[in-house]
């Protein structure tokens, strides 16, 4: 039931940022292509989303508790939480252990997504001509999306330290995790964590690229998103075309970056855990 956790994850992070307003930064001062892009608030302040979006944040994570605990132990299937460089295994019989795997599954997943956005936001800092995608995500960010390059992804992989940090000592006493030494074992984890945040970098990196390589050979249309992906991928892919990969109209640059960004988040996502193993230093 793994993939339960990853779609009610996935809708959870959709219900926060429905409540933060998401999407619906200031309009920009290039021409608006729709009457809906010219809408803002009367008062200049960024819009919430629904009353309901908190609530049924609420209510998914209080059912995804509820149907482990119930569905879980008749398939004899344990619930794990990753962490990129530690995986944590709670019993789905616990009926408290289950709520708080959910509670923790969700603010992991939404710490993951802010670091993607982040690095989006680092990616694009460049361009001159923001794209309404990179200002809703810099609107989303706040002022660290106005930080230096990739100084924005350390608040939310610190972020990913911390929440490993305050949730040990419940997971070292409820025995899902062995003790820690002392205090700077304990730091040297999160510190751990936090580095291994970026191996979750490593599929929407690989997706970028060849997003990149199939908008290259394939014409999809006009719309928004695929000319953000298109422009994306090749901030990612860019620093590869110096290498012989383009044979008339074939540009294997996106291929070669995606197999490089694989590759990289591969170690990571390999090294972490094993550095985490070790510790102490």
């Amino acid at each position: 039931m793994h993939w339960l956790d990853w779609m009610t994850d996935l809708v959870g992070l959709m219900l926060w940022l429905s409540w933060r307003g998401f999407g619906s930064q200031p309009a920009s001062s290039r021409p608006a292509l729709t009457l809906v892009s010219n809408l803002r608030p009367a008062d200049g302040a960024r819009p919430r989303g629904g009353p309901l979006a908190l609530p049924g944040l609420g209510v998914l994570l209080l059912s995804r508790a509820a149907l482990h605990h119930t569905l879980s132990p008749h398939f004899a299937e344990a619930v794990p939480w990753s962490m990129g460089a530690v995986t944590v295994v709670f019993r789905s019989d616990l009926w408290f252990r289950i709520l708080g795997h959910s509670l923790l599954s969700w603010l992991g997943m939404v710490l993951k997504a802010y670091v993607f956005f982040a690095f989006l936001v680092t990616l694009r800092r460049s361009d001159a001509d923001t794209d309404p995608i990179t200002q809703s995500l810099k609107a989303e960010l706040g002022a660290v999306g106005r930080w230096p390059w990739g100084l924005a992804l350390v608040p939310f992989l610190a972020g990913l330290g911390a929440l490993w940090l305050l949730a040990s000592p419940a997971l070292v006493s409820a025995d899902l995790v062995p003790a820690r030494a002392s205090i700077a074992h304990a730091l040297q984890q999160a510190v751990v964590v936090a580095l291994g945040g970026l191996g979750f970098l490593k599929w929407p990196m690989v997706l970028l690229c060849l997003m990149r390589f199939l908008l290259n050979h394939v014409y999809l249309g006009t719309m928004p998103l695929w000319e953000y992906l298109h422009a994306t991928g090749g901030k990612l892919s860019g620093g590869l075309e110096w290498l012989p990969l383009r044979w008339g109209r074939i540009d294997l640059a996106p291929l070669a970056a995606a197999g490089l960004c694989w590759m990289v988040g591969h170690l990571i996502q390999g090294g972490a855990p094993r550095l985490f193993l070790r510790l102490p230093l």
